[in-house]
Formats: C-alpha cells, sequence, structure tokens
C-alpha cells in the first residue's frame, strides 16, 4: 500500500516539470571535447626529480620520516572509517600485543562522561622494513552516538583493563551537518610507485617520496575543503601487487605506513575502495573496517563490498577484483533497500571502466565494462567514481553505452537519465600515464598534467558538484554539477510505473484514455529499444567462469587466451577481447575505436557514435506521464460521493519549491483523474480511516484498508 501510495504522489506532479525539463535539452549536441587543463607526455615529467631535489623534501625526510619521530616505521597508525551512517564511526590499528581494544569518546568539554567502546582484536603476523611486529588489527565500532555539528576528542587502548588502561594521546573528531555537505575523492595515491634503488629496504625513498607528496595532497584537500566529512579513496592505497613472499608482505606493511602517515587521518575518515594492487593481501580489510561487509559479497583476498548511508546519500563501494556480476547485484540490491528513498546514490570502484588512460581505459578495463557497466544503469547510479587510470576525465551522461547528448554548455544538468563516470588522477603523484591517442566518444574532459590531485564532492538535496584541483589547490578541471528535482523519474521509472497502472485491476479507466497511455508507453518503449544494448552473452560467461580454470579472463580484466584477442592491422594482440564477443564492447569500443595506424580516425565522425536523443527521450517520458495524469475513471453511472483530498495529501510532497504542476499547492486534476483520487483513498486508509469511497467507480474494493 505504502509502494502505491508514493507513485501516485510522485506521478501527479511529472508531467508539466518533465515538458519544461524538455526545453533545454538540445537533440544534437556535437560531442565537443574540453582540454582546457592540459594533456602532457609523462616521460617528460619532472615531479619525481623535482620532489627529490626539493629541500622542503629533503628535510622532512630527515627529520621527520627516518629521524625523530621516525614516521616511516609507524604502520601501526589508527585509520577512522565510516559507519553505517552518520551517527556511526569505526576505527582499526595495529598493535604489537593482542587485547581487548577499546575506543574512549567524549564531546568537547565533557571528558568526564566519556564512552567507553570494546571491539574485537584479530590475530595478524605482520612486519615492516623497519623491524616493527604486530600480532593484532584492533576494530572498534561506535554506532549511534554521534550528533551532527558537534566537536568530539577519542583515545584508544590495545587492551582495555578499566581504570588502569594505557590510552592513547587525544585526538578530535569534528562532525558535519548531513543535509548538505561535502567529501574528498582521491585515487591511486599507490605509496611506493615511483620506485628507487632502494626498494625493499627500510630506507625505501620510493616510499618516502611518495608519503611526502600524499600528505601534501591531504593537506591542501582540508585546505580547499575544511569542512568534508570523509575521503572516498577510488583504490590502489600501496603498490606491492604480491603479497605471498615475505619481502613482498614487509614492503606493503611499510607503504601502509606512508598511506596512512597525513595526520589529517586522526580525524577524517577514509572509504578506500579495494585496488588492483590492494586485492592480495588481507593487510587491506586489517588496516581499514569498513561498514556493512559482513556477507562478503565481491570477495578477493584483500575484502568485499561495502556500503553506507550519509543523510540521503547511498555510497557503495564495490570490489572490482571480483568479475561476479551477480554477486555484486545481490549487494547492491542490500545497499538500495538500506535507503529506497535515498536521492543520490554514489558508487565507487578502481577499474576504469569508462576512463581514457592509454594503458587500461580501452583494454583491461574494458572486459570489466562488461561486468560493472550494466548494474550502474540498473540501479540507477548517479556517479561512478573510478581510478585505475592514473589520469583524470570525466564523462558525459552514459546510458547502456550511450552519450545521452543533453546540453552541458553550462557545466550542468538537471534531471538527467544516465551515469557520470569521474576516473581521478593520481593522489600522490607516484605514476602518471599517457591518454589514449584518440578520444572516446563518452569522454566530456580529460587531463594528465602530471601532478598529484584531488576531487571534492558538494552534495545537497538538489544538487551534485565535483570540482578538481592538483595538490597545490589550482583547477585541475571543470566543475560538473547535476541538478535534480522532486520530478526526476528515470526511463524506467516511467515506464515501470505506467505498466503498473496497466496491468492494474484497482481501477477502471476509460479505453480512450488508457489507449493512450498505452500509445505513448509504445513510443517510449521504442525510444528505449533503439539505445539497448543486445544481450551480451560474455556478462555470463565471466561471471560463470570467474575463479575457474574455464576463465577466459586473467589478472586486472586481461584477456586470458589469445584466440579471444583482438588483433591490430600489424597482427600484433592487443589486451581487449575481440570484436564479435561482446556487445557491449562492439558498441562502446569497436564503433570507434581501431587498432594500430587507424587509432586517431581522422575520418570519424561524432554522429556515428552510440547516441541518444536527450529531447525525443524526454518528449517521450513526458507524454508518457502526461497520458497518466490524463487517466479518466469508467462511468457506469454508478456515481457516489467523491471527497476532496485531504489537505494533507497535497502538501505532503510540497516541501520543494518545484510547485510546476500544482495550482497553489493542490493536487491537480486533469481530466476526471482518478489517480489524485485513489491517492486519497489510500492516503485515509494507511491513516486508519473508515472505508472511504471514492469518485465515479465501478469495482467497490477500489480502497483498501
Amino acid at each position: 500500500m505504502e509502494e502505491k501510495m508514493k507513485r501516485s504522489k510522485n506521478l501527479l506532479r511529472k508531467g508539466a516539470a518533465l515538458a519544461a525539463m524538455s526545453t533545454v535539452l538540445v537533440s544534437q549536441v556535437p560531442l565537443i571535447n574540453a582540454f582546457a587543463y592540459g594533456e602532457a607526455d609523462v616521460s617528460q615529467s619532472t615531479f619525481k626529480q623535482d620532489t627529490d631535489n626539493s629541500a622542503d623534501f629533503q628535510n622532512w625526510l630527515s627529520n621527520v620520516w627516518q629521524g625523530g619521530e621516525k614516521a616511516y616505521a609507524q604502520t601501526e597508525n589508527v585509520a577512522l572509517t565510516p559507519g553505517s551512517d552518520a551517527a556511526d564511526l569505526n576505527f582499526s590499528w595495529y598493535s604489537a600485543g593482542k587485547g581487548t581494544p577499546a575506543v574512549k569518546v567524549w564531546k568537547d568539554g565533557s571528558k568526564s562522561s566519556a564512552k567507553v567502546v570494546t571491539g574485537n582484536a584479530e590475530a595478524i603476523s605482520a612486519e615492516n622494513w623497519q623491524g616493527k611486529s604486530y600480532s593484532a588489527a584492533n576494530k572498534v565500532n561506535i554506532a549511534d552516538y554521534f550528533e551532527e555539528n558537534t566537536q568530539y576528542h577519542y583515545q584508544y587502548t590495545d587492551n582495555y583493563t578499566g581504570d588502569d588502561s594505557i590510552w592513547s594521546a587525544e585526538y578530535d573528531y569534528t562532525t558535519k551537518a548531513t543535509d548538505k555537505f561535502s567529501v574528498i575523492l582521491t585515487g591511486d595515491p599507490q605509496v611506493g610507485a615511483s620506485g628507487s634503488s632502494s626498494d625493499y629496504s627500510a630506507n625505501d625513498a620510493s616510499v618516502a617520496r611518495d608519503a611526502y607528496n600524499w600528505n601534501k595532497t591531504m593537506q591542501q584537500a582540508l585546505k580547499t575543503c575544511p569542512d568534508a566529512s570523509f575521503l572516498l579513496s577510488a583504490g590502489d592505497q600501496i603498490n606491492q601487487s604480491g603479497a605471498t613472499k615475505d619481502n613482498d608482505k614487509k614492503t606493503r606493511e611499510s607503504e601502509y605506513a606512508g598511506y596512512l602517515y597525513p595526520s589529517v587521518f586522526r580525524s577524517l575518515p577514509i572509504a578506500a575502495t579495494i585496488g588492483n594492487h590492494d586485492m592480495a593481501g588481507s593487510d587491506y580489510s586489517a588496516h581499514f573496517n569498513n561498514p556493512n561487509s559482513e556477507d562478503k559479497l565481491g570477495s578477493t583476498a584483500a575484502g568485499s563490498d561495502f556500503y553506507f548511508n550519509y543523510g540521503d546519500v547511498l555510497f557503495i563501494s564495490l570490489n572490482s577484483n571480483n568479475r561476479n556480476q551477480e554477486e555484486h547485484r545481490t549487494f547492491m540490491n542490500k545497499a538500495v533497500a538500506s535507503n529506497p528513498d535515498a536521492k543520490w546514490k554514489v558508487v565507487i570502484f578502481h577499474s576504469d571502466i569508462y576512463g581514457s588512460g592509454q594503458p587500461h581505459a580501452d583494454t583491461d578495463a574494458a572486459t570489466n565494462r562488461i561486468v560493472f557497466a550494466p548494474l550502474m544503469d540498473e540501479f540507477n547510479i548517479d556517479i561512478c567514481l573510478t581510478g585505475h587510470d592514473h589520469t583524470f576525465s570525466r564523462s558525459y551522461q552514459i546510458l547502456d553505452g550511450n552519450v545521452v547528448d543533453y546540453d552541458i554548455s553550462s557545466g550542468s544538468v538537471t534531471n538527467p537519465d544516465g551515469t557520470l563516470y569521474i576516473t581521478t588522477g593520481s593522489g600522490s603523484g607516484s605514476k602518471y600515464y599517457n591518454l589514449l591517442n584518440y578520444t572516446p566518444y563518452y569522454i566530456a574532459e580529460r587531463t594528465n598534467a602530471c601532478l598529484p590531485s584531488f576531487s571534492t564532492i558538494d552534495f545537497s538535496s538538489g544538487s551534485l558538484t565535483i570540482k578538481t584541483y592538483d595538490y597545490n589547490g589550482n583547477k585541475y578541471a571543470d566543475d560538473f554539477t547535476i541538478n535534480k528535482t522532486n520530478t526526476d523519474m528515470s526511463v524506467d521509472e516511467v515506464i515501470n510505473n505506467a505498466e503498473a497502472l496497466i496491468n492494474g485491476t484497482e481501477v477502471n479507466y476509460t479505453e480512450d484514455s488508457m489507449n493512450s497511455l498505452k500509445d505513448a508507453l509504445s513510443a517510449l518503449k521504442q525510444i528505449k529499444a533503439a539505445y539497448t544494448t543486445a544481450s551480451d552473452p560474455m556478462i555470463a560467461d565471466i561471471t560463470t567462469n570467474y575463479g575457474k580454470d574455464t576463465d577466459r579472463v586473467s589478472g586486472y580484466g586481461s584477456v586470458k587466451n589469445a584466440a579471444d584477442k583482438s588483433t591490430s592491422e600489424s597482427g600484433k594482440s592487443v589486451n581487449r577481447f575481440k570484436k564479435g564477443v561482446s556487445t557491449l564492447l562492439d558498441k562502446t569500443i569497436y564503433i570507434q575505436a581501431q587498432e594500430g595506424a587507424q587509432a586517431q580516425l581522422a575520418d570519424y565522425k561524432s554522429e556515428n557514435a552510440p547516441k541518444i536523443d536527450a529531447k525525443a527521450l524526454e518528449d517521450a517520458k513526458t507524454a508518457v506521464v502526461n497520458a497518466i495524469n490524463a487517466l479518466t475513471v469508467q462511468d457506469d453511472n454508478d456515481t457516489v460521493t467523491e471527497p476532496s483530498a485531504p489537505a494533507e495529501v497535497s502538501s505532503a510532497d510540497n516541501s520543494s519549491t518545484d510547485n510546476s504542476s500544482t495550482d497553489n499547492g493542490k493536487a491537480p486534476q486533469t481530466g476526471d483523474n482518478m489517480l489524485a483520487r485513489v491517492y486519497a483513498c489510500m492516503a485515509a486508509a494507511a491513516a486508519g480511516i473508515g472505508a472511504v469511497i471514492v469518485g465515479i467507480r465501478k469495482k467497490e474494493d477500489i480502497c483498501e484498508r
């Protein structure tokens, strides 16, 4: 009943607003790419040398990293992670001994009434190159405690024994608002990737260099966005991908000392997704205490998918190292059910499935596109955040591989269909990649200016804005905003609502009004069918064979068998599935990308790209909604009293300033609009009012209690 009420209420307000929105859409916008922030040949980058030659770096190296506090040995630094929602907070840290871990937390000025929460110590055996050994990964979760916009202090202990416990130093944690807030986004700090002759040693220069720049990035990020609620990391926190040899494990722990070094992390929670360099070691899950991961869906050795809610925003982190689409779908269903009315749905994973970096975007990442892109469409994800490319890119709105050609010349779009894909650059400058030597049709902007970078994302009930900067605080890419109003509905939502009414039995509608709805729905479905990718046989193939000897994929999206690989004109093997294997790749790569000398495609025209006429799509959606609003009830002369809609019904959805389809806040009446009356009946029934008789009707069971 509640679902029916929501559906009826929402549909009443769509028609006029959707009609108004369609006037700002242009059906044949050329796919023009903006390169305002530059492309670079990474072989010419002097960033590594510039760091090594910096007096500030050398001073820090001698007095902080290797001397003084010996930061390079501190793999045990505490990491905060988001809890299930804003009232929760999770903690994790290493210790030499195994006891009963605990966190003591209190509001500013109220230490005498501090709350002590104990947790669990997981047995580990870890060592870094500096000779420190650890036997426990301590986890503490504090739930339903934190209030908005409040300053707290906390301490932690490896072994809680009551009043004689030995506590850490005091740290601050200040909560933010949840109705309007900001987060920081980074990708691929990959500490240790810059390389040095001293790798596999206590004085590993690559870890030092990358930790130094990573710290600078995070310091600038907090300066640029001082009220950030948490950090979203798109993966590859560290560089060492192997985790079987003792020396590799020691390197990983030394690299984690570099990743966790920034002092901002004692007060800024980290939501770190699993990258391909993180995936092999259990040290990832030992260092981070991620929420809602207990089902272990999407698992590899490092960990699994997780999600959390912050106000009206649902954040979903997927482990893209796991190619079992069905596991991720099960997990996403659970995540969405935790906040079904979320205003924004954000997904973050490592693989750059719609990126623009030369090593990955149209090769191994394309394999992962087969698995993950359909999930973004299925769950109507607003923005998908990825890494792996070590270059920054922003896509157009992408729906089933198609660019939805909204006019985005203003740097914004309102109530769009499709998903916006962001690929982050390097968070530390440890490694850069060149851009593809052609511009994928789906890319709206890209840059690889060879400087560490970060983004901020501002959320409110009506908008989402992403801004990107380098580690000096200068703009690194254009700002972009998605606006959303209370009239927002995706194509699938419009279709599902219309089909529910056509197939419903609660009300008898006139044949003419129902036929109008059926005709409008048929037209919308035809548009959808024209841009929908045919069933992709590779989805089931990858999912079914994942992890088996019959798996046609190896590593992080590499094509295992030579017979499956694409081949250039010169006969060189290309690390992606050949044309004809995947319908999605045929559509999103082989319409545009060619191998070898044809890569830049001088004769390529944007009109050949997979593209959706946004105006036609919005007009068709509007026609369906208008037809729904125009449904009239069959008159069989069995007339009874019709009550007016209760006041609370017309005001229930009027918190928004958008009243385009209401008349002074009253429910619209389009012809003999039965929807309004059905909703009034449902509202009355839900409120416990006695049997309500609705309008001119034939069935006596329209109103159910």
